[in-house]
């Protein structure tokens, strides 16, 4: 990772790939073992535009690496070290083995000797460091950029510095100079660096230089960034004016002035002895304790066990000790209630003590203390300059002469402000020190946008990663009780929603119940998943529902309107559009509220436009929306999110199966937002296109799946049946057959209760479809007999037709083709009867297959002809791709391969446009079969390989039988799964 990114096995050197497979390489090396999902991958690698088939092209990467870590790995087994997690994936590798792992080691081993003043040991620390270290991936120039890219950069730096200060100190400046120098060159503008520069020729006696170093760049960041030299700069300057000093040594900084309230107005400077205005404050005029200034150490307990975070403590090191171009005197740590925003606050300042040698202040400023209120800027204010040594009878009374003598007593020190639990910027604003040399962090759980736009630079804290989460359950657990249910730990961290307040409530509760086996508590969590007991607690700082009202209070009505509603949304996320119904207003008028929910962090939204909270949080919203919002109004809300899902999906559906039959909403039951509205939405526009339609299926899919069991649970039975059968085209298209089994069922139940034999009819189709492509073929025949007989009693043709072609589809599935064909020429007759010309197609390249199967292959070739003119003449693309399919099989059976080529690259063209993935991977793996036949081994391959990465990213059990024909099996002909 140091220099070029490099892969070795032993002494042998191993292809790393082209940049973009160096790149995932590299971050995944740099997350140090945890996991990283797939959208940093993404937003580190295409920036501006990902590719379409941007999860393909990583798949792919992440393919051929596996390859080159993990040669002896067969197809089948599960990677050790790069496996799955998530939505991402996750590199093991040997810390040893990693040149980045082993400088981090030193850099951590360099820091503890700087803090113990062994400066011997910081020598000897930071040359091995600097030995190893080269600029970091210098062969991906599209991660330069990078955080983690940046966090190394600046740790090198650290190293530096600590080297010069052991270099001085040891009397071997000489030995430093030329590093020195180099770092001065690079970074012209960064202060810490010219000042080392300064400071190492001091000590070399060249004092001349020193002199130049400070002149020419106090000049350059007055010309360049319009700013003075800051603390390190003037305290370097400081030390050159002192007479016959050859060892820099730390000094106080300048006398600056000060008015105080009550005095005249004549500014007085602030000495190091005597009795200026500062001293007499203080109360120590004329005293020699004014040469050792307070050290206040305000910081709360460290947590005993602190774990994960360790992307985010760098950041904040990053922030406090980087150089001008990252470094800034404010970091707003923002996030959701109980996310553990002071936990990674104090430890950090703990971590960080060292660095503000002058004190650390501290103040709990209680910005959504439902009790008290915030506490007042003038009694923090009172309180750090009673912390700071000014007596209380020499305390300026106005808030402004306060924040003035604050502010100057921090000139020229070094000194940690954490202001904890913040309501609004103006609470924090007065308590920020002015000096160069502090350091303030602020947390809150509202995001702090007028203290960014001063310069402060913000860190918005998610939840835990799953690693992360367990480690923290783990580490207050003992080893047996764990290694006896590891399963419950898992459980456990998925009950608390990986928040850390949450993981630490039931931790605590484990720990106090050591008899308790942590399988029997996960079963507690579980069984009280939909209120928030469990997390209770006498104390209210760790009692969840009251940390949540904490924040709930602080929201203006119409945001706190929104969140009890969006806790009767099934989740996981919701758009802007789908609230809009739910509140039962416009796009437009639902952004403020959204927008103010995002801020107080009960909400985050992850994705543009698509809005979630964890479970936690969904289970509070709902709590409240029980207590507070009348049945009527909660009963209206859900209706107003599923008919606007309906209406959407409905117009989704037809754009990607413009050919089949729609839903049918009874007229009593609208599928509106509201009266008078658009039937879409108010403000926004459904899918328009089919590109869009699959997207807005597969962004919904996991929402649409809930909301058809709430729909059905609620008594919205006309609904549940059309949002299911909406759905039906799309879980095709993507072999999700379980789910579609799933919502056929229960739509099967709701067409039950509606008494709509006509939905009851088509139920019993769709679920057979389902059956039948998970080899439960008894069941689909089952279902289809119920079919046949309502459609028979309906007298309905065309919904009789249909079933004749799900009984081909079945027949043909268990191999009996002759029987599948009977029931496709059945079908062509009723069609034909009923004038329904889409079926007609469909039908007639049926009795084409069919006939392809049995061996009748020219006749094979006549019907799917006459089916493809039908469909094209019907600008039908999905038939008109299955009719291209049927006459390249029958082609390639008559061994005509060119000609079967030809079809299966037209019907893969077809497919692909129309989404249909599954089909798009069997016409792919016929085409591989055309091309092997016809002697062309390395293009069949490549087709085989195609097929094989939509079955896999689908998860179908034909990838396994894809792979064998790879390795060189063969697979019959058959049509589909």
């Amino acid at each position: 990772m140091l220099g070029p990114v490099r892969l070795w096995r032993g002494v042998a050197e191993l292809p790393a790939g082209p940049p973009q497979r160096r790149a995932v390489l590299a971050l995944l090396t740099l997350a140090a073992g945890q996991p990283v999902g797939r959208d940093e991958l993404v937003d580190a690698l295409w920036p501006t535009e990902p590719p379409r088939r941007v999860t393909n092209v990583l798949q792919t990467h992440v393919k051929h690496l596996r390859r080159v870590l993990e040669p002896g790995r067969t197809a089948r087994k599960p990677s050790r070290v790069l496996p799955s997690v998530g939505t991402g994936y996750r590199l093991a590798v040997d810390p040893v083995a990693v040149d980045l792992y082993r400088f981090r080691r030193l850099v951590d081993e360099a820091r503890t000797a700087h803090a113990a003043d062994d400066q011997a040991r910081v020598w000897e620390l930071t040359g091995w460091a600097l030995n190893l270290w080269q600029t970091p991936l210098a062969d991906v120039p599209m991660l330069a950029g990078h955080p983690r890219t940046a966090a190394m950069t600046t740790e090198s730096q650290l190293v530096i510095s600590w080297r010069v200060d052991a270099a001085i100190r040891m009397g071997r400046a000489a030995e430093v100079l030329a590093l020195v120098r180099a770092e001065a060159r690079a970074r012209p503008l960064d202060e810490p660096a010219q000042a080392d520069l300064m400071r190492c020729y001091l000590a070399l006696g060249r004092r001349a230089e020193a002199f130049a170093v400070f002149e020419s760049t106090r000049r350059r960041l007055v010309a360049e960034l319009g700013v003075d030299p800051g603390a390190l700069l003037t305290d370097a300057h400081r030390e050159l004016l002192e007479p016959d000093r050859s060892t820099p040594a730390v000094s106080r900084p300048a006398a600056p002035s000060v008015t105080l309230a009550g005095s005249s107005a004549v500014e007085q400077p602030i000495g190091l002895a005597g009795s200026s205005a500062v001293e007499q404050a203080i109360g120590l005029a004329g005293s020699s304790a004014v040469e050792q200034p307070i050290v206040p150490a305000q910081l709360p307990p460290d947590a005993v066990a602190f774990v994960g975070r360790t992307e985010q403590l760098r950041w904040l090191d990053d922030v406090a000790t980087g150089g001008a171009s990252c470094r800034s005197p404010l970091a707003v740590v923002t996030g959701t209630a109980g996310v553990g925003k002071t936990t990674l606050a104090v430890h950090w300042s703990h971590r960080a003590a060292e660095w503000f040698p002058d004190g650390q202040l501290y103040a709990d400023l209680r910005g959504f203390d439902a009790g008290t209120g915030p506490v007042r800027v003038d009694e923090v204010m009172r309180g750090f300059l009673t912390a700071l040594g000014v007596a209380t009878e020499r305390m300026p009374a106005g808030l402004t002469a306060q924040v003035g003598l604050y502010r100057s007593l921090l000139v020229g020190r070094r000194v940690l402000v954490l202001l904890d639990n913040a309501r609004c910027a103006d609470q924090v604003r007065p308590l920020l020190p002015s000096s160069a040399g502090c350091f303030a962090v602020v947390t809150s759980r509202v995001d702090q946008r007028g203290l960014v736009v001063t310069g402060a630079r913000p860190l918005s804290l998610g939840l835990m990663t799953e690693v992360e989460a367990r480690q923290l359950l783990t580490s207050r657990f003992d080893s047996p009780r764990v290694a006896a249910a590891p399963e419950a730990v898992d459980q456990l961290v998925a009950a608390c929603a990986r928040l850390p307040l949450a993981l630490a409530i039931v931790a605590a509760r484990a720990t106090a119940q050591p008899q308790l086996p942590l399988a029997a508590l996960a079963s507690q969590l579980r069984a009280g998943a939909s209120d928030l007991t469990a997390f209770a607690d006498e104390d209210e700082s760790f009692d969840i529902r009251a940390v949540f009202s904490w924040s709930y209070r602080a929201l203006p009505a119409d945001a706190s309107a929104l969140f009890r509603l969006l806790g009767l949304h099934p989740g996981p996320d919701i758009s802007v559009a789908a609230a809009a119904a739910l509140a039962g207003t416009t796009v437009e008028e639902v952004r403020r509220p959204l927008e103010q929910l995002t801020r107080a962090h009960l909400l985050v939204e992850h994705r543009p436009g698509r809005y979630a909270c964890h479970g936690l949080l969904r289970v509070y919203a709902a709590d409240l929306a029980r207590a507070v919002d009348p049945e009527s109004v909660r009963q209206d809300a859900v209706h107003r999110f599923t008919a606007h899902y309906l209406a959407w999906a409905t117009v989704a559906d037809q754009l990607i199966s413009p050919y089949r039959p729609p839903g049918r909403p009874a007229p009593g039951e609208p599928g509106v937002v509201r009266a008078g509205a658009s039937p879409v939405g108010l403000g926004a526009e459904p899918p328009s296109e089919t590109d869009t339609a699959f997207d807005w299926f597969a962004a919904e899919c996991e929402v649409l799946l809930a909301v058809i069991n709430q729909a059905a649970a609620s008594g919205f039975h006309r609904l549940t049946c059309e949002l299911a059968w909406s759905l039906t085209t799309f879980l095709d298209h993507r072999a999700q057959w379980h789910d579609q089994a799933t919502v056929q069922r229960i739509a099967l139940a709701a067409a039950g209760r509606l008494g709509d034999e006509s939905v009851r009819a088509r139920t019993h189709r769709g679920l057979a479809r389902a059956y039948s492509r998970l080899g439960r073929h008894a069941d689909a025949s089952r279902e289809l007999r119920q079919a046949v007989l309502l459609y028979a009693a309906l007298g309905d043709d065309v919904g009789l037709a249909n079933t004749e072609m799900s009984l081909a589809d079945s027949c043909e599935r268990r191999l009996r083709y002759a029987a599948a064909l009977k029931h496709a020429e059945r079908a062509l007759a009723l069609y034909e009867g009923a004038g329904y010309r889409p079926g007609q197609a469909n039908a007639l390249n049926a009795v084409g297959w069919c006939r392809a199967l049995l061996g009748d292959h020219a006749q094979a070739v006549t019907y799917s002809a006459r089916a493809l003119r039908l469909h094209q003449r019907l600008d039908d693309r999905r038939g008109a791709a299955d009719s291209w399919d049927s006459i390249g099989y029958a082609n390639y059976r008559r061994g005509r391969h060119r000609s079967a080529a030809h079809c299966f690259r037209h019907a893969v063209t077809l497919f692909r446009a129309v989404g249909d993935r599954f089909a798009e991977a069997l016409s792919l793996a016929r085409l591989g079969d055309t091309h092997h036949a016809d002697g062309d081994p390395e293009a069949s391959r490549e087709d085989w390989r195609l097929s094989l990465a939509i079955l896999a990213e689908l998860g179908h059990p034909k990838a396994d039988e894809m792979r064998a024909r790879l390795a060189g099996s063969s697979l019959h002909g058959q049509r589909s799964a």
